[in-house]
């Protein structure tokens, strides 16, 4: 499939070779006869656009059969085993399993929280169909939903009638955590007709936008091969597919509820949008359809409680965790340190003694993220830098220092970041913990002012973090260096040294502004790509429609000249521009299947090899031809500028015109137009890719604030070896969100 977005299906791709053909063929006939021509002439332009017909159709028609042997349930079966490897791998990276994952518990939410038990089991036993689940199972009141760890999956399968769940606790209780173990449980229980569950962060939602098709954009993001086209007869069924404009996996899989959306971070989205967010849920997910709501506690109560028309998820039973036990968070504390009896150990005691009070460490550290922020400030490992004093945990308990639990969850998150970043042995630092800390801020910052405070780093979307004269400044600089350089050099190649030295210049000036356009009209970020390839068959479709469209012009143009005869410098040009379409309209989007999943590095080192790829095809292709038709040009322009300033004959010309028209004739013209044909064809892959102006993006921020110039290698290090990112898909996102707020906060002495 091309790049032409989710939702374009292969008939708008059929008729738009179909009317770029017609609209041809009727403009041929059409000047043929104000011309006069022939009936050869008007033979031979009609009989051109046969062939891009034909090919149009049977491309259109390959595609509609490729898209109709797509079985759903085989994409949902790898669907499931990207998801699960996914996942698997974050575990590990966040080291969820180090020494041993945190106890979380939990009990049935208070009252008013979720649907009442009897309704909950009756609208279960009523839906057609039958319940989800066997009702033996299911407890005799709300009270049999209380669980630890382990359950969670049991507990949203066997014994919540609807399987429908909300999730209910306090900042940094562990509900994305949970959510990550009901994941992972429920991928085990996968049978080849349940749904995938598929994780969501609502932070990123407008409920002025469909919930499905949000999601829909998210699956593509994170598995590009649910860009495909959907069936056919799928897309021919569903209305919210038809109603939503798109044709692809994700949207189908989602329309025909092969899709278990675990939602995460409802408290993350503007207070005053919750209770609209609510009903959005229910207007667009129907009772049948499970899911899971996470949200901190007090804000989906106010939702349910603020005056007016109270909203409630329909269907949904409600639970909420409970804070850790004392003696479990000692015994964590004390385990990562070594274990109970290792000398270590005891630097843990006076925490431990205020662990359960109201006092500020009491309070901080009564949530597993609490639990870790202060195991990895205070508990050094192996081989580390750090300043004993500065790690003691004993200072946790100074409420002089800290008064209250804000002040001390503060310094947990300020000291997240030295403490990730001190040297250790196994894999030292490339960046000083002062160098990450300006980063990190620089990026907090950018997600909440920018981009409407979103969990979700992308890096295609940092070039809107640079202003946009800048932008278009860097984007015409990079573009110009390079094709200034391959102009350079071939132009030198053929017609001397001296000549590439003039032709490299003009070249780069011409290819830079041609980019700079582009660059200054993009108001949003540019979309990478995944990995590109030819195809002979479309190719031919475009280069015998470009061979059509551009012989028709150039035979006309130059006929009218009186220079040569129109028919044969029509049927000259476009076979030329017609092998040039074949051979650059040929490059398309083969988007991988459904189980492969990109990482934001694997997609960047994609989008690059595309940008170069296309780049590369395009602009030595058209440099070529331009190229060529560069030297009559020139000649002509010679002939015309000589000829305009002396006389017909040109005779008596002064040496000094003489060699200025041979200059612009041989060297100037030839060099534009061939620098217009590379940045073309570097145009066209700035269009098809988002890799150059990330680059662009990273010059700028590494030179303004003074940010890693290896930028993508300080994210993956920073998620695969500091904790400090976590990784969804394709993006990066910040440990916790409370890590993000407080670093987009203004704070003395850093980033104006």
């Amino acid at each position: 499939m091309g790049r032409g977005g989710p939702g374009r299906a292969p008939v708008l791709v059929g008729i738009r070779y179909l009317l770029l053909v017609v609209s041809g063929a009727l403009g041929a006939l059409a000047l043929a006869w104000h011309f006069h021509l022939g009936t050869a002439a008007t033979a031979v332009t009609v009989l051109l656009g046969l062939a891009p017909a034909y090919i149009a159709w049977a491309a259109f028609r390959a595609d509609r059969a490729e898209a109709a042997s797509v079985d759903l349930d085989t994409v949902a079966e790898q669907l499931a085993v990207a998801v699960k490897a996914q996942w698997d791998d974050e575990v590990a990276v966040r080291r969820i399993n180090d020494p041993y994952p945190l106890p979380v518990a939990w009990r049935p939410a208070d009252t008013g929280l979720g649907e009442a038990w009897p309704l909950l089991t009756s609208l279960a036993r009523a839906w057609p169909g039958g319940p989800p689940g066997d009702p033996a199972l299911w407890p005799q009141d709300a009270a049999g939903l209380a669980g630890a760890d382990g359950e969670i999956g049991e507990v949203f399968t066997d014994r919540v009638p609807t399987r429908r769940l909300v999730i209910l606790g306090e900042p940094g209780a562990g509900k994305s955590v949970l959510l990550i173990r009901l994941l992972q449980d429920l991928i085990r229980r996968r049978t080849p007709t349940s749904p995938v569950p598929v994780l969501f962060s609502l932070a990123s939602w407008n409920p002025g936008r469909p919930l499905n098709s949000w999601m829909a954009e998210l699956l593509r993001r994170s598995y590009p091969g649910l860009s495909s086209p959907a069936p056919a007869q799928v897309i021919a069924t569903t209305a919210a597919t038809a109603a939503a404009g798109a044709d692809d996996l994700a949207q189908a899989l989602l329309d025909t509820g092969r899709i278990l959306p675990l939602l995460d971070g409802f408290d993350e989205l503007p207070s005053e949008w919750h209770a609209i967010a609510l009903d959005a849920l229910n207007r667009a997910l129907s009772a049948q359809q499970p899911l899971v709501l996470a949200s901190r506690t007090t804000p989906y109560r106010d939702a349910l409680t603020r005056p007016g028309t109270a909203v409630l998820l329909n269907g949904a039973a409600a639970i909420q965790l409970l804070p850790l036990a004392p003696a479990a968070a000692a015994a964590y504390l004390r385990r990562d340190a070594g274990g109970t009896h290792s000398p270590a150990a005891g630097r843990w005691d006076a925490v431990a003694a205020d662990l359960g009070s109201a006092s500020p460490v009491g309070q901080a550290l009564s949530t597993p993220l609490g639990l870790f922020l202060a195991r990895t400030a205070h508990n050094p490992r192996p081989g580390t830098a750090q300043d004993s004093t500065a790690a003691d945990p004993d200072r946790l308990c100074d409420t002089t220092a800290f008064p209250d639990r804000a002040t001390l969850d503060a310094h947990l998150f300020n000291a997240f970041i030295p403490a990730a970043y001190t040297a250790d042995r196994p894999r030292p630092p490339r960046w000083t913990a002062a160098q990450a800390h300006r980063t990190f801020l620089l990026l907090a910052r950018f997600l909440h002012h920018q981009r409407g405070g979103t969990p979700d780093l992308a890096w295609w979307e940092l070039p809107l973090a640079v202003p946009a004269g800048i932008r278009i400044l860097l984007v015409r600089l990079m573009v110009g260096l390079v094709v200034g350089l391959v102009g350079g050099f071939t132009v030198g190649v053929a017609a001397g040294p001296v000549t590439g030295l003039v032709a490299g210049p003009v070249t780069g000036l011409a290819a830079g502004l041609t980019a700079g356009r582009k660059a200054g009209r993009q108001s949003t970020a540019a979309a990478p790509s995944t990995r590109f390839r030819w195809s002979s068959r479309r190719g031919l479709a475009a280069g015998l429609v470009t061979g059509l469209v551009t012989g028709i012009t150039f035979g006309f143009a130059l006929g009218l000249t009186g220079l040569m005869d129109g028919l044969v410098a029509g049927l000259t040009v476009g076979l030329g521009f017609g092998l040039l379409g074949w051979l650059v309209g040929g490059l398309g989007g083969e988007e991988p299947d459904p189980a492969s999943l990109t990482g934001p590095v694997a997609l960047l080192i994609s989008d690059r090899r595309t940008f170069w790829t296309v780049a590369g095809t395009a602009g030595i292709t058209f440099g070529a031809v331009f190229g060529l038709v560069g030297w009559p040009l020139g000649w002509l322009v010679n002939v015309s500028v000589v000829g305009l300033v002396f006389t017909d004959d040109y005779t008596d010309v002064p040496s000094g015109w003489s060699l200025f028209g041979s200059l612009l004739g041989t060297v100037i013209v030839p060099a534009v137009v061939t620098g217009a044909g590379l940045g073309f064809g570097v145009a066209l892959g700035l269009r098809q890719t988002a890799w150059a102006y990330f680059v662009a993006a990273r010059i700028y921020l590494a030179v303004r604030y003074k940010v890693p110039w290896h930028l993508m290698a300080f994210l993956h290090d920073a998620h695969e070896h500091r904790g400090l990112l976590r990784q969804v898909g394709p993006v990066y996102q910040f440990r916790h969100i409370d890590l993000q707020r407080h670093l987009a906060r203004p704070q003395p002495g850093h980033l104006p």
